[in-house]
Parts: structure tokens; sequence; C-alpha cells
């Protein structure tokens, strides 16, 4: 399969984003590791497009104007992570829970939760910043802030 990567400047810092064919966002990161224009020919147009609505959905987002992002996902990762992911994304704007709260209602290990929460492929957009992990960073903090009204903070 092949994958269309991108670089995205965003306030959050570098980002990578790859769409498949379909333009459907299968990874969103924060670091950028290569350099996108050395693994991928010139994506064609429809994923241009794909690119540039991602580009405006966190625009939005981190500008407190946008709650619900509606780029097509297609995560990658084991069953029970994306059984996981779908819950997280099922968590509201402005909302947090804990793995512990999350696992119970899934019937799963709270261990299990954290470890799907710690592989999310596509941050923001299964956004489980909304998932108060142990030791997390600044970052989940700083967005679960953007969330409660207190706009966006790089941290």
């Amino acid at each position: 399969m092949v994958l269309w990567h991108y670089e995205l400047k965003t306030p959050m810092g570098q980002m990578r984003a790859a769409f498949d064919g379909r333009g459907r966002l299968q990874e969103l990161v924060l670091e950028n590791t290569y350099d996108p224009r050395q693994t991928s020919p010139l994506p064609p147009r429809e994923q241009r497009e794909a690119k540039r609505y991602l580009d405006r959905q966190l625009d939005a987002y981190l500008a407190g104007t946008l709650r619900t992002f509606t780029v097509p996902l297609d995560p990658q990762g084991p069953f029970t992570s994306q059984r996981i992911w779908e819950a997280v994304r099922a968590i509201p704007y402005g909302r947090s829970t804990d793995p512990e709260t999350l696992a119970t209602d899934l019937g799963l290990d709270p261990d299990v939760v954290v470890m799907a929460c710690a592989s999310n492929p596509i941050v923001l957009l299964i956004p489980v910043h909304r998932v108060i992990l142990p030791g997390e960073g600044p970052l989940p903090r700083a967005l679960r802030e953007l969330e409660s009204g207190h706009g966006w903070r790089k941290p």
C-alpha cells in the first residue's frame, strides 16, 4: 500500500502525516524523523487536497474553533487497540477520563488501555490526551487546557 507523507508546520511544531490512497489519515505524529520527499513521489491532487483539509482542521482546533475532526481516519493496529481508540474518540471535547474507567467500560485491563493510548498512531484526531495517563508529558495537559477554554499554549 502506498502512503503519501507530508510535513506539517503547526503551532505545536513540526508534524508528519501519512494518508493512504483513498485519502484516509493513517498516521499523524509530532516528530519529524525523515524528509517525506525522499520516500514518496509527488502525491496526486486528491492527496494534496486531503493534506490541505487536515491543515485547516488542525489550525481551527488549535485556535479553539473546532471541536470535532472530520478527516477520514484509518489507524493501523491490533483489534483491541482499535476498540480503545474508537472509545477514546467518543470522549467529548473538553472532557477527560482515566485508564481505569475506560478499561472498566470496555471490559479490559487498565494496562492494555494505557499501552493502546501510548501507541496511538494519530495524535489529536484520536484524542488520547483526554485519557489522563500516568507519567504523561506536558503536551496532553496543554491540549486539555486548550479544550477547557484557556487557549493554546505550546508546552
